[in-house]
C-alpha cells in the first residue's frame, strides 16, 4: 500500500563482500534511526540527503554489525520517497538480523517489485522503463544489456508518446467536425497522417519482434551418434570444459544445458547423448531425452563426423523427422576426409568445422545468428525488448489505425473514423501506463524480485 514504509534486501542472500536492505516510505529515517548508532554521533534525522554514514546497529543495546548508512531524501530518490540503505556485512545471518530488526520498528515487507511500482506511480519512470528495469536485471548478453540501456533512456516511451501525440491531433481534428457539421474535415486532409502512423507503428512491431529473440533467446539442440564430437563442440561454443569428453561411447548420458552469447543472442545449446539402440537402460533414459530436446529445439544441429565411414547410426540420424530447422554439421575437418558426408536432406545448410582446433567455429556462429534472427543481424538502436502484453497492445494500435485507413477510404461516418482512432489512442496510452488496470500492474511487478 502506497504511504507504509516498506524495507527488503536488495542484495542476493548468501555470502559475499556485501549485503544491503533498503528501506523506502515516509518513516524510512526514523525506522532506520531507531536502530543506528553513528560513531560521529550524528542523528540520521538530521543527516542531509545522500550522505553516509559509519556505524553500528544496535538491538538491545547488543551490536549486531558494522554498518555504513546512506539517506536519501524525497523526491530525489529512487522512488521519489524517503530512502534509507543500510549496508551490512555480506552474509545470510547478519542481513536477514537488519531486516527483522527494521521490520520490528514498524516497516512492513516489500512485496515483488514494490520498490519499482512507488517509481513508477510516483511519476519518477514511466511503465515501459519500469520494464526495462527488470530488462537490465534479467540481461543474458551485452546486447540484451544495451537495449535494455536504451529502453530505460525512454527510445520506446518516446515513441509510443510520439505516436499517441498525433493521434490527439487527429482526434481534435474529428471531434471538431462532430461538434460543428459545418466545418469540413475531408478524408484527404488526415488519411497521410494517418498512413504515416501505420507504417510507424509497423515499424516498432518489427524491432519488438527482433528484440523478442535477445530477450528470450533460443535453444540449440546438438545432436548425432556418439563420438562425433557433440560435447567437444558444447565446449568450444562455451568457452569452457563444461561436458565430459572421451573416446568412450556413450559418455554423455544426460542432456547437458548451458546459455552461451552468441552474436548478442542468449543461446540455450543442449548436448545430447548420442542416438543409437543401447542396451543400457540409463544411457537410453539418455536417448529417450535427446528425442525430447529435439522436439522442443528452435534448430538442430546434426554433427556427422567427416573423418570416419557413414555408419548405420548415422543414416538412422539423417533420416530423423523434426519440426525444427536442421544444420547438417560435418565435424573434425582437420582430419582427411574418410568420405563425403555431404548427404541430401532437408538441411536448411551444411557447414564443416573442428570444434577441437576451433576451425571455422566463426562462420558457424554466424550461421546460428543469421537463421535465428531470420537475417535481420540484431542491433542495439533496432530492436525493443518488449514482453508479450505489450507486444499485444502493438499490434492493437497498428489493427485500430488500418480500421481508420479503411474507413477513410471507403467514406465511412466520421462517428466509425472516430470510435477507430480511440481505439489506437486508448492503446497507446495503456502502453504508457494510462488507465492500466491494477491487475496488470501487479502482473509486470511482480516477476522483480522482493528488493527491487
Amino acid at each position: 500500500m502506497i504511504g507504509d514504509t516498506i524495507a527488503a534486501v536488495s542484495t542476493p542472500i548468501g555470502e559475499g563482500g556485501i549485503g544491503i536492505v533498503r528501506v523506502s516510505g515516509p518513516e524510512a529515517i526514523e525506522v532506520v534511526a531507531d536502530l543506528f548508532s553513528a560513531a560521529d554521533g550524528t542523528r540520521l534525522q538530521s543527516a542531509l540527503s545522500h550522505t553516509l554514514h559509519y556505524g553500528h546497529i544496535l538491538i538491545d543495546g547488543r551490536r549486531l554489525d558494522e554498518v555504513l548508512v546512506s539517506v536519501m531524501r524525497a523526491p530525489r530518490t529512487y522512488t521519489r520517497e524517503d530512502i534509507v540503505e543500510v549496508n551490512c556485512h555480506g552474509g545470510i545471518v547478519a542481513v536477514r538480523e537488519v531486516l527483522e530488526a527494521i521490520l520490528g520498528r514498524g516497516a512492513r515487507l516489500a512485496e515483488h517489485g514494490e520498490f519499482t511500482q512507488r517509481a513508477f506511480v510516483n511519476g519518477r519512470i514511466s511503465l515501459d522503463q519500469a520494464q526495462a528495469v527488470l530488462d537490465i536485471v534479467r540481461a543474458k548478453t551485452a546486447l540484451g544489456l544495451e537495449a535494455a540501456v536504451d529502453r530505460l533512456g525512454g527510445r520506446f516511451s518516446n515513441a509510443i508518446a510520439a505516436v499517441r501525440d498525433a493521434l490527439a491531433g487527429l482526434l481534435a481534428q474529428i471531434e471538431v467536425q462532430i461538434d460543428f457539421p459545418d466545418v469540413d474535415v475531408t478524408a484527404e486532409s488526415i488519411e497521410a497522417e494517418v498512413d504515416s502512423l501505420v507504417t510507424r507503428v509497423a515499424d516498432l512491431i518489427s524491432q519488438a519482434r527482433q528484440g523478442r529473440l535477445v530477450r528470450e533467446g533460443a535453444t540449440v539442440a546438438i545432436v548425432g551418434r556418439p563420438n562425433v564430437g557433440k560435447s567437444t563442440l558444447l565446449n568450444a561454443l562455451l568457452g569452457e570444459d563444461r561436458a565430459i569428453v572421451t573416446p568412450i561411447p556413450g559418455t554423455t548420458r544426460d542432456t547437458v544445458e548451458e546459455v552461451a552469447g552468441i552474436g548478442g543472442i542468449p543461446v540455450r545449446l543442449i548436448d545430447t547423448a548420442g542416438l543409437r539402440d543401447p542396451d543400457d537402460p540409463v544411457e537410453s533414459e539418455g536417448v529417450r531425452r535427446t528425442r525430447k530436446a529435439a522436439d522442443r529445439a528452435d534448430l538442430l544441429l546434426l554433427l556427422v563426423d567427416r573423418s570416419q565411414a557413414m555408419t548405420a547410426d548415422d543414416r538412422r540420424f539423417l533420416h530423423y523427422e523434426t519440426a525444427a530447422p536442421t544444420v547438417l554439421v560435418l565435424t573434425k575437418c582437420d582430419l582427411p576426409a574418410r568420405e563425403s558426408a555431404r548427404q541430401d536432406g532437408p538441411w536448411v545448410e551444411t557447414i564443416e568445422i573442428s570444434a577441437a582446433t576451433g576451425e571455422n567455429l566463426d562462420g558457424l556462429r554466424a550461421l546460428l545468428v543469421n537463421l535465428l534472427s531470420g537475417g535481420d543481424v540484431p542491433a542495439r538502436h533496432t530492436m525493443l525488448l518488449l514482453d508479450g502484453w505489450e507486444q499485444d497492445l502493438l499490434r492493437r494500435v497498428h489493427r485500430a489505425l488500418g480500421g481508420t485507413l479503411t474507413a477513410l477510404r471507403e467514406d465511412a461516418s466520421i462517428d466509425m473514423i472516430s470510435e477507430t482512432l480511440h481505439e489506437a489512442y486508448r492503446a497507446a496510452g495503456e502502453l504508457q501506463g494510462i488507465d492500466v488496470s491494477e491487475s496488470i500492474l501487479d502482473v509486470v511487478f511482480s516477476r522483480f524480485c522482493v528488493g527491487k
